[in-house]
């Protein structure tokens, strides 16, 4: 502005006070563009953070949605397990039903020697299966409630990181705007 008038007062009167309200005009134009753009690199500013949140929220609710299949798969677990237990059970009265059947046609006694014992292999198979299962199934369960609490805090670190994002941003874009308007200090 301090150009323009010192130009205008090479030409003295009358161009003078043209010259003057000329930059007078084009330093209100350029304040205005000044400002528009100010308005502008703050909204965008803003939309900035509430997009970065929003993002940090997006992804919060998928974590959650993971945790919570992985906590629906849990009693679909305890189900598989007692299917599996009532098939070993069903198998095992099967194969003793079927050795007691073959003993007793060839005419042995099943209260003792080779007959009992193939009872008790059965019964001890079927133990170890049913203990090997259950060891198996609360492994199973242990993972899963495992997973959905690991899901959970992976939500709610993409929330802090969208946050903070968004507010790393935002102080960005605030302090450009703020360097561009220098503090002015008053006479004391």
């Amino acid at each position: 502005m301090e150009l323009f008038l010192g130009v205008a007062g090479l030409f003295g009167g009358g161009g003078g006070a043209a010259a003057t309200g000329a930059a007078t005009a084009a330093g209100s134009a350029v304040s205005t563009a000044s400002t528009i753009g100010t308005i502008l690199e703050g909204g965008a500013t803003v939309l900035g953070l509430v997009s970065s949140i929003a993002a940090g929220s997006a992804q919060q609710e998928q974590m959650e949605l993971a945790a919570i299949d992985a906590e629906r798969e849990q009693p679909l677990e305890i189900l598989q397990n007692i299917d599996r237990r009532t098939s070993l059970k069903a198998a095992a009265a099967d194969a003793i039903g079927e050795m007691d059947t073959a003993y007793a046609a060839s005419g042995v006694d099943l209260s003792f020697g080779s007959a009992r014992q193939a009872r008790q292999d059965v019964f001890r198979e079927t133990d170890l299966g049913l203990t090997t299962d259950a060891g198996t199934t609360m492994s199973r369960l242990s993972r899963l409630q495992e997973r959905a609490s690991s899901y959970r805090q992976m939500g709610k670190r993409a929330m802090r990181a969208g946050v903070l994002g968004g507010l790393a941003g935002a102080a960005s874009g605030f302090s450009r705007m703020a360097g561009r308007y220098p503090m002015r200090r008053r006479p004391a």
